[in-house]
């Protein structure tokens, strides 16, 4: 596959891979197509107001302390985005 980016695109791709967040432009690529269709699937599963109730909710959770580490919460969502995948083939 080969595909043309704007300079915009290709300088916020190189800053990425300079800054060590990516290992290089596929590596990004990858992450920016995996997260791009994590969010398109967020958005189809709630209506605005659900996604805007649930921040709020969220943060209310915060605001009293009701948090969990965050290598745990990045479990929680890999298994919760891992079921959601089954539920759907």
């Amino acid at each position: 596959m080969h595909l043309s980016l704007t300079p915009e695109l290709e300088k916020l791709i190189d800053d990425e891979v300079t800054s060590g967040r990516s290992a290089d432009s596929a590596e990004f690529l990858k992450k920016a197509v995996y997260h791009y269709v994590a969010a398109r699937d967020l958005g189809e599963a709630y209506s605005p107001e659900e996604i805007e109730h649930l921040i709020v909710e969220g943060l209310a959770d915060i605001d009293r302390g009701d948090v969990i580490d965050g290598e745990e919460a990045f479990r929680e969502l890999r298994a919760h985005s891992a079921e959601r995948r089954r539920q759907r083939a």
